[in-house]
């Protein structure tokens, strides 16, 4: 996932994915993003930060009604390239645990997960503005291993337990997936599948890269990867854009609220006439006699007074 800087070519998927989101940041035009990235790791069914302050600190699992499932506590870091985007890889690279076994001397002991959440804020044509979310999880799984290979006693079995157990776990979720018949999802069984339970069932697309060794001595480990990639090959998502409808109706009552503005000051001016309150202009209106340009009708009024005095 991860592979070397130099030669380029031997980049891993995380370094790629990093070049192909920003290529797209800089191609996009009357757009603007925010991306944050978090690096964390499943240890022994711990979850730790490998970016925060202390990386040995636990760290716990939460559900939020609109946020879905969530660390508590994980950090989030801002950033505006790749450069530093490899460079906070290199750091939570460092905190990993890792060990020595008899098939690899620095063997990952624990799942990773380096997460990118983007926000993006476009204006389209008619000068509408659109509020996009997305996130893209990087998991890097540790291999399932067998005691007869890797020679693992004492704290290595204990992690190499704990491994295999979450695999199986991440296996039944996604044998329930693609079963399209099964009512219940198993994503509580483990901590691992908890997490990805939105990058596996959820509105999202799922990708599985499988690493193979080519010696004959590893076939059966070999035939077990491909079985394994083979069930999330199968999981049949439907991705949407994730425009969340409650900004939308933000927007509305933004735009109402504009239109009710705009009305009432249109109001206000041609109530204030000269600068007059509302029932000063209505008074004047009732009492024309006090403009300056009324010319009242005497002889209209004497004839009127004589009219009252010949019925009384």
């Amino acid at each position: 996932m991860q592979g070397i800087t130099d030669p380029p070519p031997q980049k891993g998927i995380i370094p790629r994915a990093f070049e192909h989101i920003f290529e797209s940041v800089q191609c996009a035009e009357n757009t603007k993003f925010l991306v944050r990235v978090s690096y964390l790791e499943i240890y022994t069914e711990d979850i730790r930060d490998l970016l925060g302050a202390d990386t040995k600190q636990k760290l716990e699992l939460k559900e939020h009604p609109e946020k879905g499932v969530y660390v508590k506590g994980l950090s989030l870091h801002t950033v505006h390239n790749v450069a530093q985007c490899e460079r906070i890889m290199e750091t939570g690279w460092r905190n990993r645990a890792v060990g020595y076994t008899l098939m690899n001397k620095d063997s990952s002991r624990s799942h990773s997960i380096f997460t990118i959440n983007m926000e993006i804020y476009a204006v389209d044509e008619r000068g509408e503005d659109h509020l996009r979310a997305a996130k893209l999880n990087l998991v890097d799984l540790a291999g399932s291993e067998r005691q007869s290979k890797t020679g693992a006693t004492g704290e290595r079995l204990k992690e190499a337990t704990k491994i295999n157990l979450s695999l199986s776990a991440l296996g039944n979720v996604i044998s329930a997936l693609v079963d399209g018949r099964c009512k219940h999802i198993p994503y509580r069984d483990s901590k691992l599948t908890r997490l990805l339970q939105d990058s596996l069932g959820g509105n999202t697309k799922t990708l599985m890269v499988a690493c193979l060794s080519p010696a004959d001595n590893n076939y059966d480990e070999s035939l077990s990867t491909l079985r394994y990639a083979n069930r999330a090959k199968n999981i049949k998502n439907k991705p949407h854009i994730n425009e969340d409808p409650k900004d939308a109706l933000l927007r509305e009552y933004q735009e109402e609220i504009r239109k009710l503005k705009a009305i009432l000051a249109e109001q206000m001016n041609t109530n204030n006439v000269s600068g007059l309150l509302p029932a000063e202009t209505t008074q004047l209106e009732l009492k024309p006699a006090l403009l300056p340009d009324f010319q009242p009708d005497v002889e209209a009024e004497k004839q009127l007074i004589r009219e009252v005095s010949q019925g009384a």
